[in-house]
């Protein structure tokens, strides 16, 4: 009976476990391609900070960031540094993700960044 009781406790765990979602990271660097096929590199680092190179355009932007409960919040020097934006991040995997505008009234942000694919460079 007491093994039975434990390897009960143990399915219970396990499944719910299994069931949680993993913590997502954006930590690293990526491609991003906006929906009118504009492509920039972004590197977002531990720090909450990020760098985004546009190589069209020859034009360079840092801001910070910040990931919660799939939420995308960012602010950055072409916008006005301390204005925050929202997207919804949507992960197909760890090294792929949808971004979609909750919240961005910065047209030059947000054309870039609402629905844009992020993909995740291998180094």
């Amino acid at each position: 009976m007491k093994h039975t009781l434990l390897l009960a406790t143990a399915c219970v765990l396990l499944a719910i476990f299994a069931f949680m979602p993993a913590k997502r990271n954006l930590v690293g660097h990526w491609t991003i391609t906006s929906p009118n096929g504009g492509t920039a590199n972004i590197e977002f680092k531990d720090d909450g900070t990020f760098v985004t190179v546009i190589p069209a355009e020859q034009f360079t932007v840092g801001g910070q960031y910040s990931l919660k409960d799939d939420i995308l919040s960012v602010t950055d020097t072409s916008c006005g540094n301390g204005y925050w934006s929202k997207y919804q991040a949507t992960f197909f995997t760890d090294d792929s993700v949808y971004s979609a505008v909750i919240e961005d009234s910065c047209a030059g942000r947000r054309s870039a960044v609402d629905k844009a694919t992020m993909v995740r460079m291998k180094m």
